[in-house]
């Protein structure tokens, strides 16, 4: 299992995993596959938080919560977890298992991304 962030903001922020900082990501970065071998046991409480410490967003990952089916007929599915947040300064996306897809970024509320 791996877990991944994607920082579309103006701002840097951290990833925190059981009360671990795991990263700084600064703006416009993200980490497609951080490997289980770097993060604290399951389950993972995570939080993506501003530098001052604001939390963004929170989600929390579970031992079976990532599950990807390959069928002998070359279908499958897959399926995981995954937070994200629209602020005024761009997104945030983190997931464990296939990644965070839907409508265009939102336009936040004026003054979210103010520490």
């Amino acid at each position: 299992m791996t877990l991944a962030i994607q920082n579309g903001t103006t701002i840097p922020v951290i990833l925190v995993v059981n009360g671990t900082t795991i990263a700084r990501f600064e703006p416009q970065s993200g980490e497609p596959g951080i490997p289980f071998t770097r993060l604290p046991p399951l389950p993972w409480a995570t939080e993506v938080r501003m530098v001052s410490g604001r939390v963004l967003l929170q989600m929390t990952v579970h031992a079976g919560d990532v599950v990807e089916i390959h069928r002998s007929d070359g279908t499958g599915s897959s399926k995981g977890d995954g937070a994200r947040v629209d602020l005024s300064c761009g997104r945030i996306d983190l997931w464990s298992g296939p990644p965070l897809a839907g409508p265009a970024p939102g336009p936040g509320t004026p003054g979210d991304c103010d520490p």
